[in-house]
């Protein structure tokens, strides 16, 4: 078998020998034994930039179905671009009992620099992609791009990230037509089954209608294309949150953090009140520095979120205990983007009907244009 007739799966993370063409011998000379073999054992993995690659990690020997393969050599790399073998007929181990993991440790430990993130790693298992990949670079896509009084238009797409209904990823190719996005401009698409059972993939960059600052000064629109996004789950609906979003002004909870001096002096004030705390109601303290305003954090599992809420009245008891600051989404991306905690992403309303903004997105808010007149 070769790789026209398998695609990347089969080379991708394997173990793979190839036989040892004349053009690949100048390539392996410095190797252990290769003036002995007559095939190499490679192993598979993505370069995003320059597509499936094949590391040579030593030469070898066939002798029937038997395979012998010999040392490393930890101070010298060749690789291989899936082009120029993807007609060669080649030979798969699945490495079982790590035998060959664990001979060749060094030259697979230099693969680690090339993983990618956990999202797009989960994109390379979804076969229905396939057949839209490109040949040699898997992470990219066809995209249909579609507007309005434009023609439906194909470019490359190169997967970024992954959200519960749509992958996000980066445009190739600048499209032919004015869809209002550009070449290296991050967008949203979503893949869909034809009435003729096809698979294709699509990005709808028909712009919606404009708004006026005040539709979204209470929050409530916000609101609502939330609501309506979680009761289906489809791409228009997923877009005017975004696009809401863009635009909109929400709230965050903070602490507020005094400087060290004026915390000293805050803590002698109780201390000369002793036992009877009561008498500080009503008195006033202050700061004689500024007071820090510090975003909270919440936790979910393993991940951490930057809250914003799209009013006051949606922090509900959990507000209680925090200052509130109203800020543009423009300016929360960086404070969640900058935050201590690596945040995974930005929740909207996380304590009634909520939304998650991931991370991965943040760059896509920045680079939309504003719906408002």
């Amino acid at each position: 078998m070769n790789y026209k007739e398998t695609g990347f799966r089969a080379l991708y993370k394997h173990f793979v020998a190839f036989m040892l063409k004349d053009n690949l011998r100048q390539c392996i000379e410095n190797y252990p034994d290769a003036d002995k073999a007559n095939c190499i054992l490679t192993c598979g993995y993505i370069d995003r930039e320059a597509g499936l690659t094949m590391e040579v990690l030593c030469a070898g020997y066939k002798n029937g179905d038997d395979f012998s393969f010999f040392d490393q050599n930890k101070e010298h790399r060749v690789i291989l671009r899936v082009g120029s073998v993807e007609e060669d007929e080649f030979y798969r181990f699945d490495d079982s009992d790590g035998r060959l993991q664990k001979k060749y440790a060094d030259k697979i430990e230099i693969l680690k620099d090339y993983e990618a993130s956990e999202e797009v790693e989960e994109t390379r298992k979804m076969e229905f992609l396939d057949k839209l990949r490109h040949e040699h670079y898997p992470d990219d896509v066809m995209v249909y791009l579609t507007r309005e009084g434009l023609n439906p238009e194909g470019c490359w797409v190169r997967i970024i990230g992954l959200g519960d209904h749509f992958i996000m990823g980066t445009l190739l190719n600048e499209p032919d037509q004015d869809f209002g996005y550009h070449e290296g401009e991050k967008i949203a698409f979503f893949v869909q089954k034809t009435e003729d059972d096809q698979i294709i993939c699509f990005s709808n960059m028909t712009p919606s209608r404009k708004l006026k600052a005040e539709d979204l000064e209470d929050g409530t629109l916000l609101k609502e294309a939330v609501s309506i996004f979680n009761k289906e789950r489809n791409e228009e609906h997923f877009i005017n949150i975004l696009e809401f979003l863009r635009d909109s002004y929400v709230w965050i909870p903070c602490n507020a953090v005094m400087s060290e001096a004026d915390m000293a002096r805050f803590e002698q004030a109780m201390k000369d009140a002793g036992d009877d705390l009561s008498a500080m109601v009503g008195e006033e303290f202050t700061t004689n520095d500024k007071v820090r305003l510090v975003p909270d954090i919440l936790q979910n599992g393993d991940n951490f979120f930057f809250p914003v809420f799209s009013s006051k009245e949606e922090m509900g008891e959990y507000g209680e205990h925090f200052s509130k600051v109203q800020k543009h989404i423009l300016e929360v991306i960086p404070m969640a983007r900058n935050s201590e905690k690596n945040v995974a992403g930005i929740v909207l309303n996380a304590f009634s009907e909520s939304f998650i903004l991931d991370a991965e997105l943040f760059d896509m808010i920045e680079n939309m244009k504003s719906r408002l007149e």
